[in-house]
């Protein structure tokens, strides 16, 4: 049996630059579901299952300090802190902290860079934020590069925990910083 109609002709479809109608609309069906489906895998992938939300720790009025205006500052965030000081170059005076000598405790020789007072973690332990490396801070601020992170706690330097300095130390690690 032929694919002729009653009437003796062929239907034939409309065509865009040779592609008929119905396959066109078919195709972009096609996409927009796919489009679709790769979209909601995209948002799924990007979500962080713990719903963190940050916030910029700026501005005194923002969620990023503390009742005492201090910065709170956890692991999640330290990298973005020490960007900001090494950004600002805020220096905080050591009024009451002998940051140099901490150090020594902790048996890191190389020098402060910036540091500042901050609210360690949920908990909320205060503590110090020494930045601190081989370069000085306008060669850190002019090409970045891997600087040393140290929180410890106020207690650090005082000697009050001559047998063990470690239990001065909140965190201690290599943060990567960008040049301005």
């Amino acid at each position: 049996m032929s694919a002729r109609r009653a009437g003796g002709t062929r239907r034939r479809f409309r065509t865009v630059l040779g592609v008929p109608v119905p396959m066109v609309i078919l195709s972009l069906v096609i996409a927009a579901l796919l489009g679709a489906q790769l979209a909601k895998a995209l948002e799924q992938s990007t979500t962080s299952s713990s719903h963190v939300t940050g916030a910029s720790v700026d501005s005194d009025a923002s969620t990023g300090k503390n009742s005492a205006g201090l910065a709170v500052v956890t692991e999640a965030t330290l990298g973005t802190e020490v960007q900001r000081l090494v950004d600002t170059g805020t220096i905080q005076s050591m009024t009451s902290f002998d940051a140099a000598q901490c150090l020594r405790e902790q048996g890191i020789t190389e020098s402060v860079l910036i540091m500042e007072e901050v609210s360690w973690g949920a908990e909320d332990t205060s503590g110090w934020l020494l930045v601190h490396g081989p370069v000085d801070r306008e060669t850190l601020r002019a090409n970045g590069g891997i600087i040393s992170a140290t929180v410890v706690l106020p207690t650090c330097g005082t000697g009050a925990h001559d047998e063990d300095p470690g239990q001065d130390r909140l965190w201690a690690g290599h943060v990567m910083i960008g040049s301005l």
